[in-house]
């Protein structure tokens, strides 16, 4: 549950935990909480350091064109293989949520847009039907916390507009073509990631 918050976005970067809190939040008593945090901990998406308690980690530009590089690989695979897997109401599902993002867009709410992109995504990686590949990419994403859409002046427009050329793949049924445009659309997010922390570094 807590890996969950994390990759939707109702815990963001940086912001501090504690195990009471969680406990209460997640309705469990204190020793699932510290067994999550101290796996999250060793798994790098959360920070632990003495005196100043948990919280959501948060990476520098080279760790995020790492995470971004291997996000966009073996997400791009996850939906090669899952594209023929998916459903009618899968492929209903895509076209909602995009229609859902573009409107959050057009108002600017970006926690309903960060958690409707990630069940966009997610569609996809589930129909791959590949438990280990699907771990690793739940990993990679609970490690990104610089979300893009958070920081990035404009890119939930850009966001809109390579969803849409996903979904014409999709539409097509054209597995190698909906991965390609999946590995751009990453792709983009992290180049436009990058010169934003470049332009903004300290």
């Amino acid at each position: 549950m807590l890996r969950e918050a994390i990759l939707s976005g109702s815990l963001g970067p940086g912001e501090r935990l504690t195990q009471e809190e969680l406990a209460a939040r997640f309705n469990v008593s204190m020793t699932p909480v510290r067994e999550a945090i101290q796996q999250l901990v060793a798994e790098g998406v959360l920070d632990q350091e003495p005196y100043k308690g948990v919280q959501v980690a948060e990476v520098n530009a080279d760790e995020a064109t790492e995470i971004y590089l291997m996000r966009s690989a073996v997400e791009a695979l996850a939906v090669r293989i899952g594209v023929p897997n998916l459903k009618i109401s899968d492929v209903q599902r895509l076209h909602t949520l995009h229609a859902q993002i573009k409107g959050f867009t057009d108002q600017a709410n970006i926690a309903e847009i960060r958690k409707r992109n990630y069940e966009f995504h997610f569609i996809f990686y589930r129909a791959a039907n590949m438990p280990r590949l699907y771990r690793l990419i739940q990993n990679l994403w609970a490690q990104s916390p610089w979300d893009t859409l958070y920081v990035i002046p404009n890119r939930a427009q850009s966001v809109v507009e390579e969803h849409r050329r996903i979904i014409e793949a999709v539409d097509q049924g054209d597995a190698h073509l909906t991965a390609a445009a999946m590995q751009v659309h990453l792709e983009a997010g992290m180049h436009m990631l990058i010169e934003y922390l470049a332009k903004n570094s300290s």
